[in-house]
């Protein structure tokens, strides 16, 4: 069966989007030391998803956040603030270093 939608630039787009998203996540989780099948993730990412789902808003109404590697990053932030929430360090040297991005995060979180 053809995949009618993978044509569309858009989902093509938003596809490359989520892909960037979850190898950041398995990154960031392998580097603190976090099994994928720990109890506690489906939760954290449920939370993290809700903070980014904001926080992309937010960004893309100001413009800040715009390539999908600040896409990924604006997702990992979201994740790493999860994660510290639920006692989890996250030491902030694993996280991309961008000014837009803590940004909207501080706004987002506060």
């Amino acid at each position: 069966m053809e995949d009618q939608f993978g044509r569309d630039p858009q989902v093509r787009y938003l596809r490359r989007v989520f892909a960037g998203m979850e190898q950041k996540q398995k990154e960031l989780l392998e580097r603190i030391g976090l099994i994928p099948t720990d109890y506690r993730l489906k939760r954290i990412r449920e939370a993290a998803l809700k903070h980014f789902e904001k926080a992309w808003m937010l960004a893309g109404r100001r413009g800040m956040v715009e390539t999908e590697d600040e896409i990924a990053g604006l997702y990992t932030h979201c994740l790493a603030r999860v994660l510290s929430g639920n006692r989890i360090s996250v030491p902030t040297e694993l996280l991309p270093s961008n000014e837009k991005i803590n940004e909207i995060i501080q706004e987002v979180f506060k």
